[in-house]
């Protein structure tokens, strides 16, 4: 980002409101301007001395707003090269039942999959109630890294009755299950309900996501049914806090 591309009259030092928080605003909307850079591409901030120049306030005021715009997620620092645009966050509709790997092909990125284990347990008792199974029924848990164009971005790990989906553990779940379900097993989503958390990291989760410990994410409990009302999935995913928001279209009653 040069120079060029940031209005520094964006400032007014008339108004009763810190400099700083006029910055952040001024650069917020500078950054929203930008194009959305390719992965491996970084887009480099002018440095402290420079803005500081720029909108004429010593670079302790920069210093504060880049702290702001950091933990907002829209910039990063890498110590001895400088200050960088993080690539714009994703809004996922959360109004509708949508595959991770639909999804991602509808924003025009490449899905990639890792399955970290596939295992036939008993369930938890919640898991197992949410589930209306019996007590020695048992469950598919599969865990799995879900990744946009090479970028680890969620980490799902979900249960599935093995009285509805045997043989599960030697279908491809590489891809998407959504596909596994109607193909397969007959199985159509219809409905789900879902509990949004947010917390940080743990260092397992950190380091399978590529971001820092103790960082921000999401974490989506969602029950799915079928047409039926029978409930098939109980699942578990983790988003990046630092890339994703989340929408729902809200209508009066």
């Amino acid at each position: 980002m040069t120079e060029s591309q940031i209005n520094p009259k964006r400032i007014n030092k008339d108004l009763p409101v810190p400099y700083y928080y006029q910055i952040v605003q001024a650069l917020r909307e500078s950054i929203a301007d930008l194009e959305e850079p390719e992965v491996n591409e970084k887009i480099a901030l002018p440095s402290e001395p420079e803005l500081s120049d720029l909108f004429s306030v010593n670079r302790g005021t920069i210093r504060h707003a880049l702290q702001v715009l950091e933990r907002e997620g829209l910039i990063y620092r890498e110590k001895g090269k400088g200050t960088f645009v993080r690539r714009r966050r994703v809004e996922m509709d959360l109004s509708y039942l949508c595959s991770t790997t639909e999804d991602m092909k509808n924003r025009g990125w490449k899905p990639g999959t890792e399955v970290i284990s596939v295992d036939k347990v008993i369930p938890r008792a919640h898991i197992r109630t949410s589930l209306n199974l019996l007590e020695d029924d048992t469950v598919w848990e599969i865990f799995r890294i879900r990744s946009a164009n090479g970028e680890p971005i969620s980490l799902q790990r979900a249960f599935y009755p093995e009285v509805l989906m045997p043989n599960l553990d030697e279908k491809d779940l590489s891809g998407s299950v959504y596909d596994i379900w109607e193909n397969v097993y007959g199985i159509h989503p219809h409905e789900g309900e879902q509990t949004i958390r947010t917390r940080p990291a743990t260092g397992e989760e950190a380091s399978l996501l590529t971001i820092d410990e103790y960082a921000p994410i999401f974490e989506i409990t969602r029950i799915t049914f079928d047409i039926n009302g029978t409930p098939f999935e109980y699942l578990i995913s983790i988003w990046r806090g630092d890339r994703y928001d989340f929408f729902v279209r809200l209508s009066s009653r």
